[in-house]
């Protein structure tokens, strides 16, 4: 009854923001899978405490539509252990939905190489056939999606202002906006940036949706926004000529 009751709650929340649930393949919604990748899903954040229930401490709060690697598990039937951002602590299985991975094939033949993918909203850095890092991202809006194919870091810049391409009175006009990492892959204004005015990423978020917070958002221009914590990490690591494959997959 009461993981009926968490997963109404769960898809309510889900309808509220204006997102769905993937369906179909190794992004299918289901419960975590151990060993695995899960998505956080919840009206705008989960709660990780020290222990496998509510009366455990709270250790931080994991933003809606990130990625948490499941550790172990189930704890009293509903709990798991899981890792976020370095983090390790436990976390309500019902509020995380399985997303795999998508760069399985493409590792093998790349010795670095960031894969990106465009239903999953998901970035994944490999080296040496190895993952990484995985991290939620928000890619290009319909009107102006992230095109897909094989590219390379061509130039890194930190800090960077992005500039409007579109004059005022543009629907995509947009102010001057500062960024503290930044790596293009391609020609036409295509980056790899964090982007501080984005509270949150993941699945959806490059469509038109209100955000937890009732901010109505939209994906990016083209451009591949990323966690700052992840982005300053793939600063260091990408370096010029570094394979970047977007896929729709």
């Amino acid at each position: 009854m009461i993981r009926k009751l968490a997963a109404l709650m769960l898809a309510l929340a889900v309808v509220l923001g204006g997102l769905s649930v993937p369906t179909g393949g190794a992004s299918a919604a289901g419960g975590p899978v151990v060993g695995s990748y899960s998505r956080v899903y919840d009206a705008g954040y989960l709660r990780m405490r020290t222990g496998p229930g509510l009366g455990y401490a709270i250790r931080m709060n994991m933003k809606k539509g990130e990625i948490v690697r499941v550790l172990a598990g189930p704890y009293n039937r509903y709990w798991y252990k899981v890792s976020y951002r370095g983090v390790v602590g436990y976390s309500h299985g019902a509020y995380l939905w399985n997303t795999g991975l998508v760069g399985g094939t493409i590792r093998k033949y790349y010795y670095k190489v960031i894969v990106i993918s465009l239903p999953r909203q998901q970035l994944e850095a490999y080296q040496g056939g190895k993952l990484q890092l995985v991290t939620a991202i928000t890619t290009g809006r319909p009107e102006l999606p992230t095109p897909t194919g094989a590219y390379q870091i061509m130039a890194k810049y930190s800090p960077y202002t992005f500039i409007s391409p579109w004059p005022k009175g543009s629907p995509y006009y947009y102010p001057p906006s500062k960024a503290s990492y930044a790596m293009r892959f391609r020609w036409g204004g295509y980056y790899i940036h964090d982007a501080p005015w984005r509270p949150y990423y993941g699945y959806g978020t490059n469509y038109g949706h209100y955000d937890p917070d009732g901010v109505w958002r939209t994906g990016s221009h083209g451009c591949v926004n990323v966690p700052l914590w992840a982005e300053s990490w793939l600063y260091r690591w990408a370096g010029i000529g570094t394979w970047v494959r977007v896929v729709n997959w």
